[in-house]
């Protein structure tokens, strides 16, 4: 996945929590119901590879949609989300 495409990924989620106030678990379930209901571009496995890409990224990835969160609570929730979205969905 090329950098265009792993930060288009990652730009959509930034852009969906850009003004949350904290990035806690409910932000972190939303978003990932978020992404399994396709609510953001790709599929469970693009967006898990975007973020494998993000996070071993060097460089900042609130440089283009910039929000009030710091780079590591970025970073972090991208951890917490791909976790989430690694084990299996829970059943209804």
């Amino acid at each position: 996945m090329g950098t265009d495409s792993w930060m288009g990924h990652v730009n959509g989620i930034l852009y969906g929590i850009q003004f949350d106030e904290s990035l806690d678990d409910a932000v972190v379930t939303r978003v990932a119901d978020g992404v399994r209901g396709g609510l953001y571009p790709g599929d469970r496995a693009e967006t898990l590879d975007a973020l494998d890409h993000a996070l071993r990224h060097p460089g900042p990835l609130n440089h283009e949609i910039e929000t009030h969160h710091s780079e590591q609570s970025i970073r972090t929730f991208l951890n917490r989300l791909s976790a989430t979205l690694a084990a299996p969905a829970p059943s209804s």
